[in-house]
């Protein structure tokens, strides 16, 4: 008997084991792993990755043109006439059976060939900053909701700490009231704290589990639970090259494909030569097909000449196109470098604006030990003290929201564009 219950509790205890190290894996996420779920689920980057895909694709089909097409004709003509109806029959000759193979071989395609792996080439780079650009925003836009609800999450901690230092004074001052030094009106004046700390833990709460439902639904995540976010290390890692910018890399793109694109004008009004054969049998009486049977081959030469000057016509488009590029980056430059000033002076206005706070916040900590002890002594009124909990607990608060301000401001930096 006695083993049957050792066991028992034993496999109990395993079980409680296991599912409070689920339940530490689930609850406690970090923002690394939200971004990369983000990645993982995001439909637009799944559809980039799908369009380099067909890139490869569109590179193999250029590569196949230079190979010989051939195709398989064949067609059966009959055009019956009698005295009064009937096509002529010099036209006719009464009908037309074949069956040819066809074989065609561009010869003069090496230009053509390169210009269009050229274009598709700058297509691919051009996606490939697009992707970069993508995820960068998807990075940015999913830590700037992982600290706003990671702000709600430090919220709620404080209102916790501050109504444990309340419910502590609690049992203290019921007390006193028994013992006739406070009156009666300062331990409900406590109480009404207490309930009102307690509300405030609740709306907290109420808004932490809406942003964290912003947050999962940006990331993909369908998970309702309410789980615990680790607190965030975002540390700046841009050293503002503006050439290492996506965006920028985006600009250099443009210029080789504004290239690209007049080499593939140019390349359409070279000549083109075609080489073809066909074997095969034609004829125009069913019964001479075993005797007509036969080949030929030719070449097939083409030279633009006139087109109305549409050659010269794209070409001065894709140079509006290119100063459209040039004033766009000297924009871009402009924007980049206010950008990062802007940002470097309030991260150090913040810098400062923290240090003060927890300046104040170690002052108020000395008040509120010393109200404590001049509360036991009797020395001080309850909501003197009151008033300098509350006043703390705003200050705690404006530290937090100060903190995430800080790494939102980094976060900014780290994904310039």
């Amino acid at each position: 008997m006695f083993n049957k219950i050792a066991i028992h509790r034993f496999l109990i205890f395993i079980v409680l084991v296991v599912l409070n190290i689920i339940q530490t894996k689930v609850e406690c996420q970090t923002l690394e792993l939200y971004i990369k779920t983000g990645i993982k689920n995001s439909p637009l980057l799944k559809n980039f990755n799908n369009q380099l895909l067909s890139f490869g694709i569109d590179s193999s089909i250029i590569k196949a043109g230079r190979k010989p097409v051939i195709n398989l004709s064949s067609q059966a003509i009959y055009a019956p006439s009698s005295k009064d109806f009937g096509y002529d029959y010099a036209i006719t000759n009464g009908g037309n059976y074949s069956a040819l193979l066809n074989v065609t071989q561009p010869i003069l395609y090496n230009q053509i060939n390169r210009a269009r792996l050229q274009a598709l080439s700058v297509s691919g780079q051009s996606l490939l900053a697009n992707i970069k650009i993508s995820e960068n925003d998807l990075k940015k836009n999913i830590t700037e909701h992982f600290l706003t609800a990671f702000a709600d999450y430090s919220r709620i901690q404080s209102y916790k700490t501050i109504l444990k230092l309340l419910q502590d004074q609690q049992l203290l001052l019921k007390q006193l009231v028994n013992n006739g030094v406070y009156l009666a009106t300062d331990i409900i004046n406590l109480i009404l704290s207490i309930k009102s700390q307690e509300i405030s833990i609740k709306q907290a709460f109420i808004q932490y589990k809406n942003d964290l439902g912003t947050l999962n639904f940006i990331c993909g995540i369908t998970d309702t639970s309410t789980i615990i976010l680790q607190n965030p290390q975002i540390v700046l890692q841009n050293d503002f090259n503006i050439n290492n910018s996506p965006l920028m890399m985006q600009f250099r793109i443009d210029s080789l494909r504004n290239i690209s694109d007049k080499f593939l004008v140019d390349v359409n009004y070279k000549p083109h030569l075609n080489s073809f054969a066909d074997v095969g049998f034609n004829a125009i009486i069913p019964k001479n097909i075993p005797d007509n049977f036969g080949g030929s081959i030719g070449l097939n030469f083409t030279i633009p000449i006139y087109d109305g000057r549409q050659r010269q016509l794209q070409h001065n488009k894709i140079t509006l196109n290119e100063n459209t590029r040039i004033n766009q980056i000297e924009f871009y430059n402009k924007q980049f470098n206010q950008q990062r000033i802007q940002l470097t002076e309030q991260l150090k206005l913040t810098d400062d604006l923290i240090s003060e706070i927890k300046n104040q916040i170690s002052d108020q900590k000395h008040l509120i030990n010393l109200y404590q002890i001049e509360i036991e002594k009797g020395l001080a009124r309850v909501i003197d003290f009151l008033t300098l909990v509350n006043n703390y607990s705003l200050t705690v608060i404006n530290l937090t929201l100060s903190e995430i301000d800080r790494m939102q401001i980094i976060n900014q930096m780290n994904y310039m564009k």
